[in-house]
């Protein structure tokens, strides 16, 4: 995934993941609620995905404070066939809302041997990843989409029509290790433009334009991104708006309340999220043993580069995950001073008080 460089210190992830769920139980979260949300958000910055990592947490603060969010929301859950169903996120932290509509895709495939659940009234859940792994884990094929305001320059087009868009497809293999593809159909997240401006560092050429459709180096000046691989993206980001809009009767893209707009709007974003029953194909440990077969076949294959090696779909995040274990997580220092005035309003510990290098 691109990224910025900035300024940063290392922080221990366990030290993060208790602060943000301390400062969301302050905000009116329930602790279950409140530690599941930090989770999601400190295992994207283990996994390298900082765009929608612990930096997010000063913006779900505001708007739980403005009302679009609500921080004890009624999520509700109703079967619609045998493998469908359709989750009502009651405009609550999207994290709650995907995890809930994970839970039942789950359990509708291990009943109908396929799951299929749309989502509404959400708002931002983060990365896909945290909903597709739990998926794998439970020995299943998994699926995750949502959509978000217009953020994207469709090909051809000089003014946005769609969100980023991601799109998340998991497998399990052998010792834990997973496929995992979790990518934006931008060419960058918003996430990270907003991070950018956060540190007060350019983003690289090609990324962006501004309100008159020129390309952009300032993240100030952002208003809309690309979508990666030119009309290859553009088509698969508009489509997975189709798929998170259109079956939960949530509103499309350019209908959607901006996240960084009126923060008193309740975004009700849409989602969907499937899950595959192995079981009903094929014996479950021979899957595994195929799948990583062709994790082993791929990192053998002979590198572009020199000294390099050719890694399978999550192994990145995977080795990223391992040394941000055992060396911290970097922030950079405008998030930390972000973190840190959201301790003082809520009167915890500041960050300060825990970096490591």
């Amino acid at each position: 995934m691109p990224q910025i460089q900035s300024l940063s210190k290392r922080l221990n992830h366990t030290i993060l993941k208790r602060f943000g769920s301390e400062i969301l139980k302050y905000s009116g979260l329930e602790e279950p609620s409140a530690q599941l949300v930090s989770d999601s958000l400190v295992e994207s910055n283990l996994r390298g995905i900082d765009s929608h990592g612990i930096a997010r947490l000063p913006h779900y603060l505001s708007r739980i404070r403005a009302g679009s969010i609500e921080p004890r929301p009624v999520i509700d859950v109703k079967k619609l066939a045998p493998a469908t169903s359709i989750v009502n996120g009651g405009n609550g932290l999207g994290q709650l809302v995907m995890w809930k509509a994970a839970e039942e895709a789950i359990r509708l495939s291990k009943e109908a041997g396929a799951g299929w659940v749309a989502v509404n009234h959400s708002s931002h859940c983060g990365a896909l990843s945290y909903y597709g792994l739990k998926i794998a884990e439970a020995g299943m094929i998994g699926f995750a989409f949502t959509h978000v305001d217009q953020m994207v320059v469709p090909h051809g087009s000089s003014e946005p029509f769609c969100g980023t868009n991601p799109i998340c497809i998991t497998a399990p293999g052998l010792d834990n290790k997973m496929l995992c593809l979790d990518m934006s159909t931008s060419i960058t997240p918003w996430n990270t433009i907003r991070n950018a401006a956060t540190e007060g560092v350019p983003i690289p050429s090609g990324w962006a334009v501004d309100d008159n459709g020129d390309d952009t180096t300032d993240p100030n000046k952002v208003t809309a991104i690309h979508p990666f691989g030119e009309y290859k993206g553009s088509g698969l980001g508009i489509l997975i708006d189709v798929l998170c809009a259109m079956l939960s009767g949530s509103p499309a893209a350019p209908n959607i309340p901006k996240m960084y707009g009126d923060l008193s709007k309740q975004r009700s974003l849409g989602g969907l999220v499937g899950a595959i029953d192995i079981s009903r194909f094929l014996p479950l440990d021979i899957f595994h043993q195929r799948v990583s077969e062709m994790m082993h076949t791929i990192g053998s294959l002979k590198p572009s580069q020199a000294n390099g090696r050719v890694l399978y779909p999550g192994e990145p995040e995977m080795i990223c995950r391992e040394e941000r274990l055992a060396n911290g997580i970097p922030l950079g220092l405008g998030v930390i001073k972000e973190l840190n005035q959201c301790a003082v309003e809520y009167e915890i510990a500041p960050l300060t008080d825990f970096i490591t290098t």
